[in-house]
């Protein structure tokens, strides 16, 4: 009997190793992030913060296209559940946002944030187009002696240790910030044809507009679009007047960073846009909302590149 057990014991503690060790090596993608681009003048990394699981995972180029997690750490969110709608709701908002500054001690205090802290865009278009508001949605740390179950204001907080060790890879005003009630991981199939659905919708987009192809081209975009001073029955005369005014038009755009959250995408790309009449190349933002089965932009951002 007793070398039954044995045996059952050994045997179980033999599948338990061979389960963690299948589990760890499991190749997953995270829904969140279909692509990051190669083009170094916009290729940064993104931070995955899951709520549901309050762990924050590093996802560069690399440990993407291998369905790995470069390295993950416990933090900590705001105080109340549910994502972020009013100021002072102690709710840590879900959305795509982008690091912008950097602060420590003494322009901060360290009781309350620790050595480091980074600046987020909350509220970001999306937020604002929902009427969301509030300010001061950071990454930070917090001193050693403080529990990272104590709950945030709603900035997303991790252990002093482990924020510097992220700095290393954040990109000011480039490093993405996605923030979910639960990332999603999936395989790389599912991943595949997600990556496939958004890359499609966006060469198509460029292609009309090379091909200026108007009656198409508009209708990638949202009822609601706003790119000021234009909307979208503005921006379309804008276009045909263009039309009128150039013989030919050429559209490079480089490999896109795209990240989607729920129906929210957002798609960054350096664009290179030639006509008879103008030329100029910048770092263009789409912001897009997947109506449907389609995608419909809601919002363009342009800015110019310097030393390109």
């Amino acid at each position: 009997m007793m070398s039954f057990l044995y045996n059952f014991f050994s045997l179980l503690s033999i599948f338990m190793i061979a389960s963690t060790t299948y589990a760890q090596n499991t190749v997953l993608y995270p829904k969140q992030i279909l692509n990051l681009s190669a083009d170094q003048r916009i290729a940064t990394n993104a931070l995955l913060a899951d709520k549901s699981t309050r762990q924050l995972s590093l996802i560069d180029i690399e440990s993407l296209l291998k369905g790995r997690i470069k390295e993950q750490y416990t933090i900590d969110i705001g105080k109340n559940n549910g994502d972020k709608k009013k100021r002072d709701d102690s709710r840590t908002p879900e959305g795509i946002y982008r690091l912008l500054m950097r602060k420590a001690p003494p322009e901060i205090p360290f009781e309350t944030y620790g050595s480091l802290a980074f600046t987020t865009n909350y509220p970001n278009y999306f937020d604002k187009t929902d009427n969301k508001t509030g300010s001061g949605i950071w990454l930070h740390s917090v001193p050693d002696e403080v529990p990272l179950t104590r709950g945030s204001r709603g900035c997303v907080v991790l252990r002093n240790n482990d924020i510097k060790k992220i700095e290393a890879s954040i990109i000011l005003n480039k490093t993405f910030l996605i923030i979910d009630n639960q990332i999603n991981w999936v395989s790389k199939e599912e991943h595949s044809k997600e990556k496939e659905f958004a890359l499609n919708w966006f060469n198509q987009w460029r292609t009309q507009w090379q091909e200026q192809d108007l009656d198409n081209y508009i209708k990638n975009y949202s009822d609601e679009f706003s790119a000021p001073p234009y909307n979208k029955k503005t921006w379309l005369a804008h276009k045909k007047k263009l039309k009128d005014r150039y013989s030919y038009v050429k559209v490079a755009a480089f490999e896109p960073n795209i990240i989607q959250l729920k129906n929210q995408y957002v798609i960054q790309f350096v664009q290179d846009y030639e006509s008879d009449g103008h030329k100029d190349i910048g770092i263009k933002t789409l912001y897009v909302l997947k109506q449907e089965n389609t995608l419909k932009i809601n919002r363009e951002e342009w800015s110019e590149l310097i030393n390109n």
